[in-house]
């Protein structure tokens, strides 16, 4: 497994070698350069390559509505996402989580345990690959 740790935010390619772990620091509140920070983090990790993504949204405290317009915008915060599971742990991450499960743009889901979202994503892959 390749783990890159950025200032706020690791990233981790699990061993299939298209899913990608995503943690983020602590207490972490995202405003608009945050959100373009995490993007272009991500992207410099995937070599701008098309990934499926586990998002852990357990550390997120707050994000502004700036923020989120922009990490939903299929060019800018989605680009490259194949398909992205959500796991939060607590009320104010899952509620956050939630509002990019409801994204019109990518394929996602909402989980509360990091196997589970694994295990739907590499069932999504064995379905598209048919």
């Amino acid at each position: 497994m390749q783990t890159k740790k950025y200032p706020l935010i690791t990233f981790t390619k699990e061993p299939e070698g298209d899913i990608i772990y995503v943690e983020y620091i602590k207490n972490l509140k995202v405003d608009l350069d945050v959100a373009k920070e995490l993007v272009a983090n991500r992207l410099d990790f995937t070599e701008n390559k098309p990934y499926y993504l586990i998002i852990d949204f357990s550390n997120i405290k707050q994000i502004t509505a700036e923020a989120k317009t922009y990490l939903q915008n299929p060019n800018t915060g989605l680009k490259n996402i194949l398909a992205a599971a959500f796991i939060a742990s607590n009320q104010v991450s899952a509620l956050i989580a939630n509002i990019f499960v409801k994204t019109p743009n990518i394929i996602s889901k909402f989980f509360s345990q990091k196997k589970e979202a694994l295990l739907w994503i590499k069932e999504l892959k064995k379905n598209r690959a048919n």
